[in-house]
């Protein structure tokens, strides 16, 4: 991020996170006593401090104004005595002000204020250099909790007031489920969205978050709050690109054989050559209708014992049988599984093609790719897969929405996000941002099922108030919440806290109905085949080129309706295929 510490210029402590930057500038903060280790820097009294009490989607740093040295005077920082595990203390901070203790290392600290209006950070040490941040707990809400390991066994918790504040600061050891099961039950009683309608329960009660959870969530319009009880996987994974399997999905085709839908380049089966439209028959010659989950998970081990197992398929294309000795392991996703151009003797224009299955941080990368592959090939039209992708980052789906709008639609609305009533403070709004490259398109063709759900739902909504968004395929899940992970003793809760719309004021609840119908082809490729082009690209292309669009006949939707109705019902083996995402 750029920030300096010097004799000359003020001290600063510089924390990002998710793009929010902050400056605690040496003008008045302080320690409450104590006697800890002091910190001695040169400040200038012109500085300030710069906040954003929204999550932004660009990092941006904020350059503290310096002045003649003459008036640079002296500041100290008391760094309090170390918290003890099972203290709690109370404290008051002021408006762009800030507190220091230490406290243990692999405890949980808790800050607790009475109306969300205090940060809580932790660094590995007193020199507070941007390297030294373990943990940035921001969130707007009564409670933050932040943890982190260090070598040397005591950290360095930073209170910040983003208003005056009083507040409570407290540090334990208890990772049990009860502690963690009550932790859960505060917090979806403060910042879910709908806070007003969880029930009162005995969190003791549950022996799992888990369970805990799917009876606090309102069910009827949020079967998506959830808890992870590895932080750490959730985080790798979107952060990181990162997961740890056999990198494939499933779906049954129209005679029930259980066809691959899409598998990662890089995964245990991407590597096998596997690809999407062959069988999958089972494992050691079962078949996986006599394999349930238990079988299946004695068979293929686990991360720290993971067993090697012979698979059975049937090659789509050539109906030829072929085994592969598969293993679970660890692989980096490309989020982009495929993409191509088009080009038809009735049409003038060249149409660009872009399979998009997650919004991950790394998708930044492999998104600029795949778009200036298609700008190098003319591309003059897009259709964007969206079929498989469940979301993931909003600031991906922000830069995707961007790129394919492109430098016309900067500055105008994008989406708007609002909070329970406790909240509406939070409220806030995101603009189109300029991105490069991009596709400046008045036209956007997309590919999507049951599973298309939350950031890819915001691409196709953002942009329909701006362009000509045909949808084909069938109806989206239709999550219209965002939520951001909160993390404590390992476990991620990530409770719906907000909910959105685009520059019309229009939900994606309920799902976003498709334009034209089109049923998801499962026995060819993403692309094409030996025997022609997979059926829903097929009907994208032809209403690009032809203008045709098919309406689903009355059975087949209802049917189609049933099934996104039921589509979290697992068959025996889903779990462990990922037959369901």
């Amino acid at each position: 991020m750029g920030c300096v510490e010097s004799k000359i210029v003020s001290y600063r402590i510089c924390i990002a996170l998710l793009g929010f930057t902050f400056v605690l500038s040496g003008c008045g903060g302080g320690g409450s006593g104590g006697e800890g280790p002091i910190i001695t820097t040169s400040s200038n009294t012109d500085t300030s401090i710069s906040d954003t009490n929204t999550v932004a989607t660009d990092s941006t740093d904020t350059d503290a104004s310096t002045s003649d040295s003459d008036n640079n005077t002296e500041d100290t920082f008391v760094v309090d005595e170390l918290i003890s595990v099972g203290a709690v203390l109370s404290g008051s901070v002021a408006q762009e002000d800030f507190t220091l203790y230490s406290v243990p290392s692999d405890a949980e600290v808790i800050l607790t204020t009475t109306s969300g209006d205090a940060d809580l950070f932790l660094y590995s040490s007193d020199d507070f250099a941007d390297e030294n941040l373990l943990c940035s707990a921001r969130r707007p809400f009564i409670e933050d909790s932040c943890s982190a390991s260090d070598p040397d066994g005591e950290l360095v918790a930073v209170v910040y007031g983003r208003e005056a504040s009083d507040y409570t600061l407290g540090v334990s050891d208890d990772c049990s489920v009860e502690a963690i099961n009550e932790w859960v039950y505060r917090n979806m009683q403060d910042y879910y969205v709908y806070a007003d309608r969880v029930p009162v329960v005995n969190p003791a009660s549950y022996d799992d978050p888990r369970a805990l959870i799917a009876d606090l969530r309102f069910e009827e319009l949020d079967p998506y709050s959830r808890v992870s009880l590895d932080a750490s996987v959730q985080q790798q994974f979107l952060e990181e690109g990162v997961a740890f399997g056999f990198g494939a999905q499933y779906r049954r085709d129209g005679d029930g054989n259980l066809r691959v839908a899409y598998v990662y380049a890089n995964s245990p089966l991407g590597l096998a050559n596997i690809k999407r439209g062959d069988i999958s028959l089972g494992m050691n010659n079962e078949l996986w209708a006599d394999i349930d989950d238990n079988r299946f998970s004695e068979l293929v081990g686990d991360r720290e014992n993971p067993l090697a197992n012979d698979w059975q398929f049937i090659d789509g294309e050539t109906g030829e049988r072929k085994s592969h000795s598969i293993t679970l392991a660890e692989y980096r996703l490309n989020t982009v599984l495929f993409d191509t151009i088009y080009t038809n003797p009735s049409f003038d224009g060249r149409t660009g093609y872009i399979v998009f299955n997650d919004f991950l941080r790394t998708s930044e990368a492999e998104l600029d790719a795949a778009i200036e592959r298609l700008q190098d090939a003319g591309a003059t039209e897009l259709i964007l897969d969206l079929r498989y992708n469940p979301g993931g980052f909003g600031f991906i789906a922000r830069k995707l929405a961007s790129q394919i709008g492109g430098p016309d639609l900067e500055g105008n609305l994008l989406v708007t996000s609002e909070y329970n009533n406790k909240y509406t403070s939070e409220n806030f709004s995101q603009d189109f941002v300029a991105e490069t490259p991009a596709l400046d398109f008045d036209r956007l063709v997309v590919l999507t099922t049951e599973r298309t759900a939350s950031a890819s739902e915001i691409v196709i909504n953002a942009l329909r108030p701006y362009i000509d968004v045909v949808v084909i395929g069938q109806k989206t899940e239709g999550k219209a919440f965002s939520s951001v992970a909160n993390d404590f003793c390992g476990a991620a809760l990530n409770a719906m806290e907000s909910q959105t719309a685009n520059a019309n004021g229009v939900s994606v609840a309920g799902g976003i109905q498709a334009d034209c119908f089109a049923a998801d082809d499962v026995t060819r490729n993403f692309g094409g085949a030996q025997d022609g082009i997979e059926g829903m690209l097929e009907s994208a292309l032809d209403y690009v080129v032809f203008g045709t669009c098919e309406v689903a006949p009355p059975i087949l939707a209802r049917k189609l309706e049933e099934r996104h109705i039921m589509a979290d019902q697992r068959p025996t083996v889903g779990t462990a295929l990922g037959l369901n995402r």
